[in-house]
């Protein structure tokens, strides 16, 4: 009973967008005090000693229509999903224990390409990109017009995204059609 209510339910404004997630206890709790009401529920029960409820997967907040912001920050897997699971070099989509994360610019040539005052942090989206293993030991520490290879796509600070769900872990909870806006669906391994 205890693993029933830590599973994941989808949580949706009153607008029926995604905006998060959260546990099936949560979503009981907000389904008993009138915050949200259940979108999609399994067959399975939850049961006290007055109260039987079907197990939610999906719920929708009565009154909240705002989508929240997300400000990503700067990491490996945010990396890696910016990039589509794919190698800015050779353009090949791999699974996420596949990828390595590259300088564009390498640490030991930063400050003589960038000078003193460089309109960039070293460990920034615009000087990070996804690599398979093969490209990222091939370019090594040398500069993309020293081996003559070009970035496929340039390098951005992401525009606002919504939620990361894998996609499997979508279909297995019933939740796809509702992950049409604001959610990045992702091929997890």
């Amino acid at each position: 009973m205890a693993d029933l209510l830590q599973e994941s339910v989808l949580v949706l404004n009153a607008s029926m967008i995604a905006v998060d997630t959260c546990t099936v206890r949560r979503a009981i709790l907000d389904i008993l005090r009138n915050i949200a009401i259940p979108v999609k529920e399994t067959p399975e029960l939850v049961r006290s000693e007055h109260l039987a409820l079907p197990v939610p997967r999906i719920i929708a907040q009565r009154n909240c229509y705002k989508i929240p912001r997300y400000d990503q920050k700067t990491s490996k897997i945010n990396i890696i999903y910016r990039d589509d699971q794919t190698c800015a070099y050779c353009g090949n989509r791999f699974a996420v224990s596949e990828l390595t994360v590259d300088h564009v610019i390498p640490r030991s040539r930063w400050k003589k390409t960038m000078g003193d005052h460089p309109p960039y942090d070293f460990n920034s989206w615009w000087n990070l990109v996804t690599a398979c293993r093969r490209c990222n030991s091939l370019k090594a520490n040398r500069l993309l017009q020293e081996i003559g290879w070009k970035l496929r796509k340039k390098p951005e600070k992401p525009r606002q995204t919504g939620l990361i769900i894998a996609r499997n872990r979508a279909e297995d909870l019933g939740w796809l059609e509702y992950c049409s806006v604001n959610v990045q669906l992702i091929e997890a391994v």
